[in-house]
């Protein structure tokens, strides 16, 4: 017999290319229906082109799980430069190759005001709305102390998890504002790009953020993406 349970969720996006991803959903809808005649269908719809190569389902037993927060001991933004595309048939998806990098950018920088090389630990500590604004080709190098970490129970392994809370921009006709980086999101706003009155959160420490961390400069005028519109000098 068919156990059909309607519900929809949105599950997010990829984050990159080739990553893997994990939805509570689909083990909610199995939930009591695991005498081996009960079938559940899943569908999953999107909007992008997405390759899936693997799609599992796990059922198994609850079992104890305790979870402890590592922040990073340090954390620095510097200049690295672009990482190679590579595909190893000659068709999509392309991946990348870390170890090889060129300081050739393969795209345009939105111009705007970007967050100044060096210790950046401030800002990661929070989803304050007081980020990390990257340009193609920074990185952040993290580094984390485990020897805080309660020891392990017998029989107990321990798994990373990166918990990264921030927002992509992209340059292409089909993103807001394609041209410039600005407005800032931020995580109040009903959508992107956001109406009036909805603005950037004005406070005393936001602008103390601003001018104290997103103090470098990067690009200039760039042809409009836009046909027949004038450059952008923002």
């Amino acid at each position: 017999m068919a156990d059909r349970r309607a519900g929809d969720r949105f599950a997010g996006r990829p984050s990159a290319d080739h990553r893997r991803g994990s939805d509570p959903s689909p083990g909610e809808a199995l939930a009591g229906s695991r005498s081996g005649t009960s079938t559940i269908d899943i569908r999953i719809v999107t909007t992008l082109r997405v390759y899936w190569d693997q799609i599992l389902v796990v059922v198994s037993d609850a079992v104890p799980v305790t979870t402890s927060r590592l922040d990073a001991k340090s954390a620095v933004l510097r200049w690295r430069g672009y990482s190679a595309e590579v595909t190893p048939d000659g068709r999509e998806p392309f991946g990348y190759d870390f170890e090889r990098v060129s300081t050739e950018a393969p795209w345009k920088t939105m111009p705007g005001q970007y967050t100044r090389f060096g210790d950046v630990a401030p800002l990661l500590s929070a989803s304050d709305d007081q980020f990390v604004i990257a340009a193609p080709g920074d990185e952040i190098a993290l580094s984390f102390d485990g020897r805080s970490l309660p020891p392990l129970p017998a029989g107990w392994t321990r798994t990373f998890l990166l918990y990264a809370d921030g927002f992509s921009k992209e340059m292409n006709l089909h993103s807001a504002s394609p041209d410039r980086l600005e407005p800032l999101p931020f995580h109040g706003m009903s959508r992107y790009p956001y109406p009036l009155p909805e603005r950037y959160p004005v406070t005393a420490a936001h602008d103390r953020y601003r001018q104290t961390y997103n103090t470098r400069t990067v690009g200039g005028p760039i042809p409009s993406l836009v046909a027949g519109a004038p450059a952008s000098d923002r």
